[in-house]
């Protein structure tokens, strides 16, 4: 089970990753249906940094933030630093994206821990 988990979000992360002028993915859903992406990109800088922090905040709370949000956010301060607003507002949100699938990992993971440590 683990691995199947793994391997699905090495997708989910492979399909959202890389540098593309494509929205970035918001995540929603529940452990029914699991869940589901749906598009939609930040306005400004100041908006992708908050989202992408507030999302960051969260994993950690869920002890698992993945390192990769926190080099983005690094990459996206220091874009907007130097004047690129466009790469500082798609890096910051790329590293929104990192921090919610680690959120969304973080619950997958305590659930099937629960599923298959305590239903047994």
């Amino acid at each position: 089970m683990r691995h199947q988990i793994i391997i699905s979000l090495a997708l989910v992360v492979s399909a959202c990753g890389g540098e593309t002028s494509e929205p970035i993915a918001h995540a929603t859903g529940n452990f029914a249906t699991g869940p589901s992406i749906s598009f939609e990109p930040s306005s400004s800088y100041d908006e992708a940094y908050t989202a992408a922090v507030a999302a960051m905040e969260i994993a950690s709370q869920k002890g698992h933030a993945w390192t990769t949000s926190d080099q983005f956010i690094k990459d996206a301060a220091e874009a907007a630093e130097g004047g690129d607003e466009t790469l500082a507002i798609s890096l910051a949100d790329e590293a929104r994206i990192h921090a919610e699938l680690a959120a969304i990992q973080a619950d997958d993971s305590a659930k099937s821990w629960r599923d298959s440590v305590i239903s047994e």
